[in-house]
């Protein structure tokens, strides 16, 4: 329209009588003032509309400077402001110009000589759309720099979208290999799938930065251009509703993490149901009520459970073979079905009994039928040493120490192996050994449930409490400890746990 005013009036100028073109001199002198001060103005604008967008990189990515860049970000936000309420009085002025003078100098003429022309050329009213932010009313309220932020914002929002969908893909692969680890049944195939997890879990975390830092943008462009157009129009009524009711997305999302499997996810969820209420209130206030259908639609299409998604917890699992010892005859070993080698466990405690320490490999008839047999040379100088059963307690392990005895074995005797390692002298493990315990914050009480699972998995374990903090032990290994941890963190989502030697500080 600028531009079209400027080239009508030096095509008339000659056709105008002498007082006309004096007027007309001083007129188009006055416009190209105003146009040339409305460009400087908007120059100012878009230089501190980039520098306020660095600024707030700055602030996510440098917390040691956080301060004092929040105080930069104060004082450029406040003039820019002022300079955007100059640059509307420009532009407001250099409007009501060239409308005045169009309307005595030129559009009354056109439209006595050709009135067909002065019909063409009456402005049809601008076409709605269903995408708030595409709306003619943001190209004529917001300044040019401001208007392509936003339309940034609005074409962002895509990779977020991109983003959540990637990670989806992840947590579905996450939850596949939770899955696939309740059915194996070797250790090594289960600690496999433990690093498998680690890797996509660590993919994931790096999927989250992104939709993190991407939507951050996002938020905080579109509110900045929000409160800019409503406070412009007079609506503070919009402007102070909206920010109630972002305050409270934003504490529901505080509130919520640490509760599901990604903090990001809920952090995008809840701030996007606030935005989008705060969009739907400016579509209301411009009376844009396709725009503001579309935005309904896609709230509701916003599922709390594609977002708040639940943790991705394995119980590590222990693969230790509990077998009782039993006397079979008659003997079940033999060439075809020869005395197994010692199975050792990388993750917890099992207690074996140990038979005796052999140059030689004896025949199978010097064990008597007792099963379940086994023997390594792992150990004891390369020396063969055969062992009998698999027990969960020393106690248990002792009990068949007493029956081997009976029938005439000399010299049996309790050996653990922890963590896969070999103790054969068990007292004196002990007494360097002190054990570990399982610190518990984050609930204000353990339930029952928890506590008798904690029971079952370790009969002699003490509960005590210092402040907030619950401990619990001792536990014969770090395994044991971190097993019992991993059990009850499932159980109760609230519930956090540190591994503590005993003895350490």
């Amino acid at each position: 329209m600028k531009r079209f005013v400027l080239i009508l009036s030096v095509l008339t100028f000659a056709a105008l009588p002498l007082a006309a073109q004096q007027t007309m001199v001083q007129s188009t002198a006055r416009y190209k003032e105003l146009a040339s001060r409305l460009a400087t103005e908007r120059r100012k604008c878009d230089s501190l509309s980039v520098l306020i967008v660095q600024t707030r990189d700055k602030y996510a990515t440098d917390a040691s400077a956080r301060d004092k860049i929040a105080e930069q970000l104060v004082l450029l936000e406040k003039e820019a402001f002022a300079m955007k309420k100059q640059y509307d009085k420009t532009l407001q002025t250099l409007t009501a110009y060239e409308q005045r003078w169009t309307s005595a100098n030129v559009v009354k003429d056109d439209a006595a000589q050709n009135p067909a022309s002065s019909e063409q050329n009456i402005t049809k009213p601008i076409k709605e759309v269903a995408n708030l932010v595409y709306n003619q009313t943001f190209v004529e309220s917001l300044s040019a720099a401001d208007y392509k932020t936003l339309r940034e914002a609005q074409n962002q929002e895509k990779s977020v979208k991109e983003a959540i969908e990637e990670y989806l893909r992840c947590y579905d692969k996450m939850v596949s290999i939770q899955l696939e680890y309740e059915r194996v049944d070797t250790e090594s195939a289960a600690d496999s799938l433990l690093l498998t997890l680690d890797t996509m879990r660590l993919e994931a975390q790096k999927v989250e930065s992104r939709i993190t830092s991407k939507w951050q943008k996002v938020y905080d462009n579109k509110i900045y251009a929000y409160n800019l157009l409503m406070e412009k129009d007079g609506r503070m009524d919009v402007v102070s509703a909206a920010e109630k009711e972002l305050s409270v997305s934003l504490q529901r999302g505080d509130e919520n993490a640490g509760n599901y499997e990604s903090d990001a996810m809920i952090a995008y969820y809840y701030r996007k149901l606030g935005l989008m209420d705060y969009e739907t209130r400016v579509a209301t206030a411009l009376g844009l009520s396709k725009a503001k259908d579309s935005l309904y639609r896609v709230k509701n299409s916003l599922k709390e459970e594609n977002f708040c998604l639940p943790k991705v917890n394995i119980v590590r699992r222990s693969f230790i073979k509990k077998e009782p010892l039993k006397v079979i005859k008659p003997i079940i070993y033999t060439s075809k079905n020869p005395i197994p080698k010692t199975e050792v466990y990388e993750n917890g405690t099992v207690y074996r009994v140990r038979l005796g320490i052999f140059t030689n490999r004896p025949n199978v008839s010097a064990f008597r039928g007792i099963t379940p047999l086994s023997y390594t040379n792992a150990y004891h100088n390369g020396k063969y040493a055969y062992f009998v059963g698999a027990f969960a307690t020393e106690e248990e392990a002792a009990e068949g120490v007493k029956y081997l005895k009976k029938i005439g074995f000399r010299d049996p005797i309790v050996v653990m192996w922890v963590d896969g390692e070999y103790i054969s002298n068990i007292a004196e493990w002990k007494s360097k050994n002190n054990g570990f315990n399982i610190e518990i914050t984050g609930v204000a009480a353990l339930s029952d449930d928890v506590k008798t699972h904690i029971s079952i998995r370790n009969e002699n374990c003490r509960f005590s409490r210092v402040g907030t903090t619950f401990i619990v032990g001792p536990f014969a290994s770090k395994s044991e400890a971190e097993l019992v941890a991993s059990e009850i963190t499932a159980m109760d989502g609230n519930i956090e746990t540190e591994i503590r030697e005993l003895g350490t500080k």
